[in-house]
């Protein structure tokens, strides 16, 4: 894989918009880049982003704010998708 697939994919994240609630978790995927849980969150009535943390001191959430979905199993697997990307 090339680097702009990963350099697209990471553009597209941010931080959790206001309100938003985890409502799935994943496995933790670790590798190079760090150890990052996949998870769902929903921010309104049938709308789920997929996000993801990292696990440590000083970490933050970051979502794919830029692919909302009406499912909380995609909004998880685009979220499964990230984490892999991250911990590269």
């Amino acid at each position: 894989m090339g680097i702009d697939p990963i350099l697209n994919t990471l553009a597209n994240v941010s931080v959790p918009p206001l309100g938003a609630v985890n409502v799935r978790i994943g496995a933790p995927v670790e590798g190079p880049g760090g150890r990052w849980v996949p998870c769902a969150s929903i921010v309104s009535d049938g709308v789920y982003l997929p996000c993801l943390y990292e696990i440590g001191p000083g970490r933050r959430q970051v979502c794919g704010t830029n692919v909302p979905s009406p499912s909380e199993d995609e909004a998880l697997s685009r979220a499964i998708e990230l984490a892999a990307t991250a911990s590269a």
